[in-house]
């Protein structure tokens, strides 16, 4: 496939805003449930979250990306990922399908079940207006166990998306992409990111 931007995409300002660091907390808290040892991160991005999880003791972690002025580990096309079958513990695969034709789709996820011996972690784009707010108080979390309470209501909708998607999670594929992803995996954890109505992240197990 074809490179859709260039790096210096991934650090403008309005590329590094606080939903991103939100989805960002996301992808760490899914990718530590796991407790993965062997990870293949695809999609490189500005680098944060495969940054960190390398300074995690005792996780080995190879990055994979078509952009070689990325620096990833592996440089090479998402439709042919070259690695052995239940070759990593954990495939972490955030924004990265949509820009792929969705006829991809399938058979990418197909390769994905042969490589990991478990787990992936997905996040894609949703089109969906909705409500959010966001309550912290004094005691919260002797109270609640938690430290902020999110109350929210979203409805998917059939808005037109970034040029640089092929396709989203809208009301009119949703269906679809739920059967493909449940074809090949068991979803044991999707969420709405918080602040970030935009995206789905998904904790899925190799049937």
């Amino acid at each position: 496939m074809e490179l859709q931007v260039d790096k210096n995409h991934y650090f403008q300002e309005r590329y590094a805003d606080l939903r991103r660091f939100i989805s960002y907390y996301y992808q760490i808290d899914f990718i530590r449930k796991t407790e993965a040892k062997k990870i293949l991160f695809v999609g490189v991005g500005d680098g944060l979250v495969p940054d960190y999880l390398k300074k995690i003791p005792g996780i080995e972690l190879i990055t994979f990306d078509i952009d070689q002025e990325l620096n990833p580990d592996i440089v090479g096309d998402v439709i042919n990922l070259p690695f052995k079958d239940n070759e990593f513990d954990c495939v972490v695969i955030c924004q990265v399908l949509e820009h792929i034709p969705f006829d991809y789709f399938s058979k990418i996820l197909s390769r994905i079940h042969q490589i990991t011996r478990k787990w992936v972690v997905l996040s894609l784009p949703v089109r969906q207006v909705g409500f959010e707010c966001i309550l912290r108080f004094p005691f919260i979390r002797k109270i609640l166990k938690r430290s902020f309470l999110r109350i929210a209501q979203n409805i998917l909708t059939k808005f037109p998306y970034s040029s640089h998607h092929h396709w989203v999670v809208d009301r009119k594929s949703v269906n679809r992409i739920n059967k493909e992803i449940e074809n090949h995996f068991q979803v044991m954890r999707k969420e709405n990111i918080m602040l970030g109505i935009n995206q789905y992240i998904y904790m899925l197990n190799k049937k």
